[in-house]
């Protein structure tokens, strides 16, 4: 599960929406019966994915302190259930999209980059001296097209091994896996198809296998995103070993054990290792309190120990009317909010200089997704391959999984698809 698919998401319904708002992003107009002339706060729309509770209380919090000390704005939160980047594209053709939406990894920022649904934020940033130093470069990277920055990073979080220590015991393992071949050999020692516990659960999506191709030395496409690099020997290698954990049976989908993914499933005790983000820690602490789960970093690949990245940033509408306005709101929820962010939302900073934050220091379950930053790569697509991430690549990778696929033909299906795609970008 990531953050990009929605499946487990980072906000949720609000107490606080955008009712009454004709025109997100318009000024209201002074009250009559008080006969003022005076003109009432501009209203900027803030909106992002649906999800928890707690950081959507968290979201509230933030824009309720900037209002009290910003008189002529009112910042209001507006949450999208259902499919977030749908809904803002019908929105984007209505002409009422919010002022401030959050933007994703995967394909969608470039898509609402390279379509100008987001504005460039260069002019907002030189002008207020806004410094763009303490952001970590993959962060800041992943919204950027060229020399235009159309997002602000609001959090990240590279993959990491969660992992049920009591399994690990149980199972006479002392410690998480460094090396892939370690992996494979407790994953199997952890499996116990009797009592429904398997070494690995977790959908066979791309951000997943294709952790173990970056490790392997490969890349699903080139750095510039210009050309599909799934036929390589590397490719080959990373994909081949994550999809012989399942047909091994050694590693399942969350189906498979009564979970939605991976998080649930190790809650449930069903999972001896997933891996996952910063999003699971708190859901597992809520969730799940009596489960006890350990974060390790990343086991080492033939190559590397690199892991894919998931930053989300917070970007400012064509339809907003007020992208003045609407700048000071982001500019305050990457700046004094963000500490707020963090502490109350769990999550893993996008700043530098937050990482010694003393949170970090009282929740030492973060350390090592921190360790993981310095050799994190952002998890991308260029424009047009929405249907592609969304789709081709989960059922492609499930065909090989089931043994329907050798690994080799899903990566040549997949690489033909994706070589498609660009070519048709390419004659637009």
């Amino acid at each position: 599960m990531t953050r990009t698919k929605k499946t487990v998401a980072l906000l949720s319904v609000v107490s606080v929406t955008c009712l009454g708002i004709v025109g997100c992003g318009t000024t209201n107009s002074a009250s009559s019966a008080t006969g003022s002339s005076a003109k009432a706060p501009i209203t900027i729309v803030v909106a992002s994915w649906s999800g928890t509770n707690v950081t959507n209380g968290i979201i509230d919090q933030q824009l309720a302190q900037f209002n009290k000390t910003h008189p002529t704005i009112h910042a209001v939160y507006r949450p999208i259930s259902g499919d977030y980047e749908t809904i803002l594209k019908t929105e984007f053709v209505a002409g009422d999209a919010p002022d401030i939406i959050t933007l994703n990894n995967g394909g969608e920022a470039p898509t609402f980059e390279s379509e100008g649904v987001v504005l460039p934020l260069n002019s907002y940033i030189k002008q207020s001296n806004f410094s763009m130093s303490d952001f970590y470069s993959g962060a800041i990277n992943m919204f950027k097209s060229g020399s235009n920055v159309y997002g602000i990073p609001r959090d990240q979080s590279p993959l990491a091994l969660y992992y049920n220590p009591v399994l690990f015991k149980k199972a006479g393992i002392f410690g998480p896996p460094t090396t892939w071949t370690q992996f494979a050999t407790d994953a199997q020692k952890l499996t116990n198809p009797a009592n429904k516990v398997y070494g690995l659960v977790q959908t066979p999506q791309e951000p997943r296998w294709a952790e173990f191709i970056t490790q392997a030395g490969g890349n699903v496409m080139n750095s510039s995103m210009t050309k599909m690099t799934l036929n390589t020997p590397a490719a080959l290698k990373g994909f081949s070993f994550f999809v012989d954990l399942y047909r091994h049976g050694v590693a399942v989908q969350p189906s498979q054990v009564g979970a939605t993914w991976g998080g649930q499933a190790l809650g449930m005790g069903r999972a001896a290792m997933t891996l996952e983000g910063a999003w699971a820690v708190p859901y597992l602490q809520d969730t799940y309190p009596k489960t006890q789960f350990a974060i390790a970093p990343l086991p080492k690949g033939p190559d590397n120990n690199y892991s894919l990245d998931f930053p989300t940033a917070w970007a400012i509408t064509k339809d907003s009317q007020h992208p003045k306005q609407a700048w000071e709101v982001i500019k305050y929820l990457t700046g004094v909010g963000e500490k707020q962010w963090i502490e109350q939302g769990g999550l893993v900073t996008v700043r530098k200089s937050l990482i010694s934050m003393h949170y970090y220091q009282a929740n030492p379950i973060y350390h090592n997704l921190i360790a993981e930053l310095p050799h994190a790569v952002p998890w991308n697509f260029p424009n047009g391959f929405n249907q592609y991430v969304n789709s081709t690549l989960s059922n492609v990778s499930l065909l090989a999984v089931a043994g329907k696929l050798s690994p080799q033909a899903a990566l040549q299906e997949l690489q033909q698809q994706g070589t498609t795609i660009l070519a048709n970008q390419g004659n637009r």
